[in-house]
């Protein structure tokens, strides 16, 4: 089942937070309050599409430290922050810090509701890219180093043939261990197979150059 996409919404103005509530309810998504940065963070969870709509100036951790606290534990939130000020020496550090956007308090309703439809869009993604790294993680964890030697011979291009003859077994030999290979990675074709080769390169995973 689907996880509903959530928007916290961060605001020590109850009247404040109650607007921006009001805003993300009118949008059909799930609005989770929250009076300060602490509260937050202790109802967060990545499992969700979400994002962060977050108040600039808050007693304790203000807007732009809960930011670089989330980005420094490595928790990503896409996060609009919202300022009652124009301010643009700390929107352009909040820019830096990782925000979508950086909006005054007198932003209307429609910005408001078409950042927060841009930030959860971004989750999304993130969501999908986490999922498709730990996918790719287990497959990799999961082939033999005899698979390895046959997919680092496929992305240089050998043939079935070549592979065969090189390390010295049967060619069915070698047609058994790159079926099972393609069905552990879920590749319908070579294509398929040297993608998911890039991809663990990308993930800086260890070479599996390295692993044959």
């Amino acid at each position: 089942m689907n996880q509903p996409d959530i928007v916290y919404v961060v605001d020590d103005d109850s009247g404040a937070r109650s607007a921006l509530v009001t805003i993300v309810e009118s949008m059909q998504l799930k609005a989770v309050p929250c009076s300060d940065a602490e509260e937050f963070l202790t109802l967060f969870t990545e499992d969700s599409p979400s994002c962060l709509l977050t108040d600039l100036r808050m007693r304790g951790m203000s807007g732009l430290d809960l930011l670089r606290h989330m980005r420094a534990s490595k928790r990503v939130v896409p996060t609009v922050i919202i300022s009652g000020y124009a301010e643009t020496p700390i929107a352009v550090d909040a820019m830096l810090a990782g925000a979508v956007t950086f909006l005054e308090k007198t932003a209307s309703a429609k910005s408001i509701s078409d950042a927060i439809t841009v930030a959860l869009t971004l989750s999304r993604q993130l969501l999908a890219r986490k999922a498709e790294r730990t996918r790719i993680v287990t497959v990799w964890a999961s082939i033999n180093a005899e698979e390895r030697q046959i997919l680092h011979m496929v992305a240089q291009g050998k043939l079935n043939k070549e592979i065969a003859f090189q390390v010295g077994v049967p060619l069915r030999t070698i047609e058994d261990r790159r079926r099972r290979l393609m069905a552990k990675v879920g590749a319908d074709s070579i294509a398929d197979l040297i993608r998911f080769a890039v991809r663990v390169e990308d993930l800086d995973q260890p070479s599996f150059i390295d692993k044959v």
